[in-house]
């Protein structure tokens, strides 16, 4: 074990193995029935005498370049990258804004990698305790950590000027390790029960995600007096918009007089949805800036002020999200050279995906993954893929507020069929033959009432790759919802 890996593992003042992987191990080999001694070192003696076989077990991140050296585990839980920086300077949030920048990290290719493409400055370190010290005096911009690392280390250390940010990088998997194949085999075995059993969340549950402090950027500040230029431009053309496709609706109902009046619903309830869309969140940001504005200095409390501003900012958002939407479904309809195909490890997209959803789910939701054996690779414009099952997932995130998600993916008939099954509240009866037209009905299916042109854009992209988009409900489950698509790909594996 790593002497100085807190809070996973590390020695106490006592000399005593301490943290959250002793305690995990220690209940794991008694399960097994397997006693153990241990052995705390520095990670690189540990990393050769794991590899070496001279100690029978370890943990490690896995790595792709160790693969065929060892023998990994199935993962005990994720890791998630976190950039950590100095209070109150002038900084741009995540890993493209790092050019010329001192970013200090302990070693890890696949990072180092993404920050030499970015012109960072790095610097490799041994000790990420005395590295945080160097940060908070100065001596670095950035350092980049996991999030448990950083959470532990700012509080412990009391660096009161640090704060942290999550970065959209790709979680990491942390296994057991050993040479000794049998043995991973039965923890393996081993790990699954105690997963069903909910002694890992038990264990490792409390260094998740939690943190005690809200960080605002320095961009908040303007995004009011923004994001009201940017709707006015907007709301001209979503008006544009509506108009070109509500003409082609028209020209359509001259067949049929029943047609006709159809297509005049359509556009009054387009028009009311879209109005209701912008209005909702351009009120809250009017409202309180407006208050922000007019309160006299000192009188409003931090907290109260914190609160407004994260307001302010989620419906900014919000604002900013529908804008997207209406601007991605008008890039689809529209454009004649939309697929770009290119050679895609599905499997690598698959992972990710889930990945940033399960970042964002209650602890009462579980994300799961069902992949194909063997892994697929496919020609396919990977924009696209992510796109149309990112939409899918946060649909299925935005109704489920306990028990699972599962995204499940194989090749079928000459294609790639992608499905997305939650446990939430289900399709409205009303809503099952126009799922995929959500600014058709005025009960739109979206969260709070708010309509969204997630599943539009979807088919919108389905239809023009000649694929197929359909949903049913849960009946495995016996509520929720199945929402699914098939695209004709040229699967290479």
């Amino acid at each position: 074990m790593d002497m100085d890996y807190a809070p996973l593992e590390y020695i106490d003042e006592q000399g005593k193995p301490c943290g959250y992987d002793v305690e995990f191990t220690q209940e794991l080999m008694k399960r097994l029935n397997i006693p153990i001694t241990y052995a705390p070192n520095t990670w690189e003696n540990i990393a050769d005498d794991i590899l070496s076989g001279k100690v029978d077990l370890g943990m490690m991140v896995y790595s792709t370049y160790r693969k065929n050296l060892t023998n990994y585990s199935r993962a005990v839980f994720k890791l998630y990258y976190q950039i950590v920086f100095r209070e109150g300077e002038n900084h741009e949030t995540g890993i493209r804004n790092v050019e010329s920048k001192h970013i200090a990290l302990m070693e890890s290719r696949p990072i180092i990698d993404t920050l030499s493409k970015a012109g960072a400055n790095i610097h490799l370190v041994k000790d990420l305790k005395l590295t945080m010290k160097e940060l908070s005096a100065g001596k670095y911009d950035a350092v980049i950590c996991f999030r448990y690392q950083s959470r532990f280390l700012i509080n412990t250390l009391e660096l009161k000027n640090l704060v942290a940010e999550d970065l959209t990088l790709m979680s990491r998997e942390y296994c057991y390790v050993s040479n000794n194949e049998k043995l991973i085999e039965a923890i393996n075995v081993e790990l699954s029960k105690m997963e069903k059993e909910g002694i890992i969340d038990d264990v490792y549950g409390k260094i998740k995600t939690e943190f005690s402090g809200l960080v605002i950027p320095m961009w908040v500040w303007f995004l009011v007096a923004g994001l009201i230029i940017v709707s006015l431009l907007v709301f001209g053309i979503m008006q544009r918009l509506s108009k070109k496709r509500l003409q082609k609706e028209v020209e359509r109902a001259v067949k049929s007089e029943q047609r006709a009046i159809k297509s005049e619903e359509l556009k009054d309830i387009f028009l009311s949805n879209l109005s209701h869309a912008l209005r909702t969140p351009l009120n809250a940001i009017i409202g309180f800036s407006d208050l922000m504005l007019t309160t006299p200095e000192g009188e409003m409390p931090d907290e109260e002020r914190t609160q407004l501003l994260n307001l302010i900012n989620g419906n900014g958002l919000q604002l900013l999200h529908l804008i997207n939407e209406l601007l991605s479904l008008s890039d689809i309809e529209g454009n004649n050279t939309l697929f770009d195909r290119q050679v895609t490890d599905i499997d690598m997209e698959m992972t990710s995906y889930a990945a940033e959803i399960r970042q964002q789910l209650p602890e009462s939701v579980k994300m799961e993954v069902v992949e194909p054996i063997g892994g697929i690779r496919a020609l396919l414009d990977a924009k696209l893929l992510r796109v149309v099952t990112m939409h899918l997932l946060e649909n299925a995130m935005q109704h489920t507020t306990e028990g699972k998600i599962t995204l499940t993916y194989y090749v079928k008939e000459d294609g790639l069929y992608v499905e997305v099954k939650d446990t939430g509240t289900g399709l409205p009866d009303t809503l099952k033959e126009n799922i995929f037209t959500l600014l058709s009905d005025k009960n739109t299916y979206v969260q709070d009432e708010t309509p969204g042109l997630g599943l539009s854009i979807c088919k919108a992209i389905i239809d023009r790759s000649g694929g197929e988009i359909g949903a049913r409900d849960n009946v495995e489950d016996g509520h929720g919802t199945i929402v699914w698509f098939w695209s004709s790909v040229k699967v290479l594996n």
